[in-house]
């Protein structure tokens, strides 16, 4: 009840943007979201062309630099240049509020495709869009960046191709050993098991999509899902039940192999 009171506060205390509204030369034209710290709108730039503004959330100013916000999501996007990851485009203040612009990317969401259109992924499909997600993270940790926030709003198809979203909580990897913390705080962790604990989430939510309740017990996934002993192996792997993955190429191997046998059936 408080959290809710405290949310509705914050709410209150934000000055919503409204279609048509310019800011400074960009004209908005809906809403998408509010995170934990920013709030993003669809805008129009002077080109015509379609863009993403997130601008930080105002009560960011009474915690924190909200400032760095901004400046830590510009130098992922900068630094993690890719075609599959939103380009930075530009950033400034409007009446005290710091916000930056970056590209629109045009994947859906996999709620989307799974609720709305009804989309069931079968194991062999979940394990190919888990692959390419994989590959796409492996570049991420590369570069020397965890991600920290690949929930499903921030996992993107477009024409069978995956996109990523939603680089605010983006960072360099920590040279410290990760910590053991509880299964909430996996994914802030600024290591590369942050990223694999969402990726297992990620391939459950798929698995899930195509999964037909068999009586009214309720039971764990990994008796629940009829897939492949490797398979849940991975995915124990990846949620950290068993021993962690240290790095993506032994994911990208053990995935591909469990596909080629699934193709072998």
């Amino acid at each position: 009840m408080i959290h809710t009171f405290f949310r509705r506060l914050i709410n209150a205390f934000e000055r919503r943007w409204n279609p048509g509204d310019i800011i400074n030369d960009l004209q908005i034209t809906h809403l998408v979201g509010r995170g934990s710290y920013g709030t993003t709108y669809s805008v129009k730039l002077p080109n015509g062309e379609e863009a993403i503004l997130k601008r930080i959330r105002p009560y960011k100013k009474l915690f924190s630099n909200h400032v760095q916000y901004v400046l830590n999501e510009r130098n992922a996007l900068e630094i993690l240049s890719h075609p599959h990851f939103p380009e930075f485009l530009i950033a400034g203040e409007y009446k005290g509020i710091p916000y930056l612009v970056m590209e629109k990317m045009k994947g859906r969401t996999f709620e989307d495709l799974i609720f709305r259109e009804g989309k069931k992924y079968s194991e062999e499909e979940s394990l190919k869009v888990g692959l390419q997600l994989v590959k796409l993270v492996n570049f991420i940790h590369q570069k020397g960046y965890v991600h920290r926030d690949l929930r499903i709003p921030n996992i993107l198809l477009d024409k069978g191709t995956i996109q990523i979203i939603d680089f605010g909580l983006a960072c360099e990897m920590s040279a410290e050993p990760g910590i053991r913390h509880a299964h909430k705080d996996y994914m802030r962790d600024r290591s590369k098991k942050s990223d694999f604990y969402a990726v297992g989430h990620f391939l459950l939510f798929l698995l899930y999509s195509s999964y037909e309740p068999v009586g009214k017990r309720e039971k764990s996934w990994d008796k629940e899902l009829s897939i492949h002993q490797d398979t849940i192996a991975i995915i124990r792997r990846l949620l950290q039940i068993d021993e962690a993955y240290q790095d993506a190429s032994e994911l990208i191997e053990e995935i591909t192999k469990v596909i080629h046998i699934l193709q072998a059936r």
